[in-house]
């Protein structure tokens, strides 16, 4: 019979550290109240008596040295060896990134507490001084709740750094395309429809046009030839119909006052440079993280189609080591993609679904539901169809296909494995059909890695995709060129 535990939530770091001390007695735990200055810790035992009461500790390299000089004293004192001390603080600012970094270089073990968990459990619910925040994340880590994440470490971090940063430019990107879509409609309306100005919006011809003197008259003035010359330049197909379609519309929208247009220019001009720096920043990223996920198990997600870099990356970064992670419904509640769910009165009581809770890592929802969306859309024929089943029943279709594309992600990452369809599967001898299967699908996947400027980095012999590639060339007697 499985066994099961009451406590399926708490950390399984701080609880091997209990097993292993086995008297809870002989275990120190140091709950830490971060700031910018200086930091309050305390020290404790694994029945809750207070050890030392709180003292300040620099945010500074001596004020580090000072607090494990200050542990190794009271284990010696105590009785209690360095190996059962761990330590712990409420998520906060990135002005703790560095204090944390170096008590784990020192091999401390240092938890994360949810802030919320913490105010729960402290005294009084009215006042907030250090000393009861202290007795609030001491109660958390005692009850082995501290989150000891492995995204918070090692190539994990350095992903979901690089990821979190692509998406607040993108964001700032977004916000730069809104206010220049504000000036057009004031200085040229129309010119961002492509099927007015015969131009794709915000494509290199768009964008070098708006940033040279832009305007209404400005079109209108210049010469056919100068201006499809100019269009060709910047590899804008059908150069010569998009001019003569170009300065046929332009002699048909409204224009702004003379008074204005030079401040509208100006702004244009410096809002264009702006979103093109932006984009590049963006690109750069781009490469940098196709480079760190194929060194994760994440890379793996690429092969399913419909799934991009940029999402593998998401979801790989968010979820951290898969090897180190609970069971998948805390993942997908983590995820914020699983309803709430009220039930009462025996056993003969109705269950009440409600929506999906607000507490949740929201980026990784973002991510997982952006997967299902994709996978619902361009994705593999048997998750289409179940989609498009669940989307008919009036479920939650994304939702639904992103837990089951959780469960797939977190298989494929385990094992070293791409995507296969479901008749694929099996142990019987379908070797031909694999074969057929992965000739199919590897231009797609060759595809993506080679956008990213990742290729060779990816398929490299020592990485994980490499790797893969040579035993499927090896044992179904293929070629996968690069």
């Amino acid at each position: 019979m499985k066994k099961r535990n009451i406590f399926q939530n708490q950390s399984q770091e701080i609880l091997t550290l209990f097993e292993m001390a086995q008297d809870r007695s002989k275990v120190m735990c140091i709950p830490i109240d971060y700031a910018k200055k200086d930091h309050v810790a305390m020290f404790c035992n694994g029945n809750g008596k207070i050890i030392r009461k709180p003292f300040s500790i620099k945010n500074t390299p001596e004020g580090k040295d000072y607090l494990i000089d200050q542990v190794r004293k009271s284990c010696r004192h105590h009785g209690i060896s360095p190996q059962h001390v761990f330590y712990g603080g409420e998520d906060c600012g990135s002005y703790t990134d560095n204090f944390i970094a170096a008590l784990r270089l020192e091999n401390c073990l240092v938890a994360g507490v949810n802030a919320l968990d913490a105010k729960k459990h402290r005294e009084n619910v009215q006042a907030s001084t250090d000393r009861l925040d202290l007795l609030g994340i001491s109660k958390v880590l005692l009850n082995c709740r501290g989150n000891c994440s492995p995204a918070q470490s090692g190539i994990y971090w350095n992903l979901r750094t690089l990821i979190r940063e692509r998406r607040k430019l993108v964001n700032i990107a977004t916000g730069v395309r809104n206010r220049i879509h504000n000036i057009v409609d004031r200085i040229f309306p129309g010119f961002l429809n492509e099927k007015k100005s015969g131009i794709f919006p915000f494509s290199k011809g768009s964008l070098s046009l708006m940033e040279n003197r832009f305007s209404v008259n400005q079109i209108r003035r210049r010469r056919r030839s100068t201006l499809a010359k100019f269009l060709a330049g910047q590899l804008v197909q059908h150069s010569n119909r998009c001019a003569e379609k170009l300065q046929q519309y332009a002699s048909q929208v409204l224009q702004p006052p003379t008074d204005r247009i030079a401040t509208l220019q100006i702004s244009l001009k410096h809002q264009v440079k702006l979103f093109n720096c932006l984009q590049e920043s963006i690109l750069h990223l781009n490469k940098e993280i196709a480079e760190h996920l194929a060194q994760t198990p994440g890379a793996f997600l690429t092969s399913i189609r419909g799934i991009g870099i940029t999402l593998a990356a998401g979801v790989s970064a968010e979820i951290g080591d898969p090897n180190k992670q609970g069971s998948l419904s805390n993942l997908a509640s983590y995820a914020g993609i699983i309803p709430r769910v009220k039930q009462t009165g025996g056993i003969q009581g109705k269950t009440h679904v409600k929506k999906v809770g607000k507490r949740c890592n929201r980026i990784l929802k973002n991510y997982v539901v952006q997967s299902a969306s994709h996978i619902g859309l361009s994705g593999p024929d048997d998750l289409k169809m179940d989609y498009k089943r669940r989307d008919a029943q009036g479920q939650h279709a994304d939702f639904g296909i992103a837990r089951r594309y959780l469960r797939m992600a977190i298989c494929l990452m385990r094992t070293d494995q791409t995507y296969l369809p479901k008749n694929l599967r099996s142990t019987e001898n379908n070797m031909k059909e694999r074969a057929e299967y992965y000739i199919t699908s590897w231009p797609t996947l060759h595809t993506k890695w080679k956008r990213s400027g990742a290729l060779d980095i990816a398929f490299d012999k020592d990485m994980r995709l490499g790797q893969w590639r040579n035993m499927i060339q090896e044992l179904y007697g293929i070629e996968l060129t690069l």
